[in-house]
């Protein structure tokens, strides 16, 4: 295995992290969380990174954008998670959106996206998969006939005729949604899953806003879809109940989601960062508290487990693409599992050490210690607890 990064990765990494650092800072991001759930997209912010590049990486180059591979994008989702951890939700998701579209997408919805977001600065898209009564069994999954996720899409001429209700839905108010349900009502959910990409503003869809522990800059909350009509060619892929074997199929579509999983990892590094500068001048003692035998194993327990989500995350990702590269497909999802489930271990190992070394600061609200610590804290459910993933990982073995 070779991880040596090509002088264009290491590039786009200086960019990414010389752009935010010039661009944002601790109080910009605390300000921008500050306000009203619907006041905190950074549009500015974002009109600047689509000047740069940041925003067109994943979009082909036949339609203008960067293009860049799956393990060059897993480098700038890291590094967005470092430098601004309140924007990579939107980044990397939009990433892995291009990059399930360039791979199962139709080439009129193809056209059409990546058009948009070449040529409209401040265009995102979001998602929604969780329903008040069924969270994981998508990811499982739980494949009864017609048990878990009951929004329902039927088609009726040149549309679909959506009905249900979705909760957590990240980006309620983005241009395109990435809406998961079910064309078929009676079989099991591995055949009767698509995507549906619903445009900004479709009628019948109403939204409630949620607050969660932590405020995030795109807003999150229930939708509810009441006869909500949407053009056909908005089928992910073109064709009905594929929406689970079509990204299975597709190892790249599939690796997509390892994008969150570096950007967590990034947001890991930047707690390490802060609590070692932290440490390393906070005198107690008569010195500076890194110089106690605690807090040095406190900080090289953080180290070591960061090194060890990074080396397996680049090992998944480098092994999908060399199968990839040899016609072949994976032979399960494996590396994911067994990662997200060390990074939900990362995260509360980090966030509870940042609390002990900080004490007091890392509770104190206003403080961007204590954004990230309830950041990464709350997502220790994401993509499934570390649990869930380990049983996953247990039935592949």
């Amino acid at each position: 295995m070779d991880f040596d990064l090509t002088e264009g990765q290491k590039a786009l990494v200086t960019l990414i992290k010389d752009f935010f650092k010039r661009e944002t800072s601790p109080e910009f991001w605390l300000e921008l969380v500050a306000r009203d759930p619907m006041e905190r997209m950074p549009w500015d912010l974002m009109k600047k990174m689509h000047e740069v590049g940041l925003a067109t990486l994943a979009v082909p180059k036949n339609w203008g954008g960067e293009g860049v591979d799956l393990f060059t994008l897993m480098l700038a989702a890291e590094a967005l998670g470092q430098y601004a951890p309140p924007l990579f939700p939107i980044y990397q998701h939009d990433w892995r959106t291009c990059v399930i579209l360039n791979e199962v997408g139709t080439e009129e919805q193809k056209d059409e996206i990546f058009t948009r977001i070449m040529k409209e600065p401040t265009f995102y898209m979001g998602s929604s998969t969780t329903e008040p009564d069924y969270g994981h069994d998508p990811l499982l999954p739980y494949d009864e006939p017609g048990a878990g996720m009951k929004t329902f899409a039927y088609r009726d001429g040149d549309e679909y005729v959506i009905n249900g209700e979705k909760c957590f839905s990240c980006g309620v108010d983005a241009d395109i949604l990435y809406l998961s349900l079910r064309t078929d009502k009676y079989k099991p959910l591995s055949q009767s899953m698509s995507t549906i990409l619903v445009p900004k503003g479709t009628p019948g869809c109403s939204v409630r806003i949620n607050e969660w522990l932590v405020e995030h800059l795109r807003p999150n909350g229930d939708i509810i879809f009441d006869n909500a009509r949407v053009p056909a060619r908005y089928l992910l892929g073109g064709e009905d109940n594929t929406g689970f074997t079509m990204i299975r199929d597709h190892p790249r579509a599939a690796a997509s989601i390892f994008l969150w999983l570096a950007a967590q990892i990034g947001t890991s590094q930047l707690i390490y960062e802060l609590t070692l500068e932290y440490a390393q001048t906070r005198v107690q003692g008569g010195k500076p508290i890194i110089e106690h035998p605690t807090i040095g194993v406190k900080m090289v327990e953080m180290l070591t487990k960061i090194e060890q989500a990074r080396l397996l995350l680049y090992k998944a990702l480098w092994e999908i693409e060399q199968a990839t590269k040899a016609g072949n497909l994976p032979t399960s999802p494996l590396g994911f599992s067994l990662l997200n489930a060390m990074v939900h271990d990362l995260h509360a190992l980090v966030a509870l050490s940042a609390m002990d070394i900080f004490s007091g600061r890392a509770v104190m609200k206003g403080t961007y210690i204590e954004w990230l610590v309830r950041y990464v804290l709350e997502d220790l459910h994401g993509g499934g607890t570390a649990t869930f993933n380990r049983i996953k990982a247990s039935q592949m073995l």
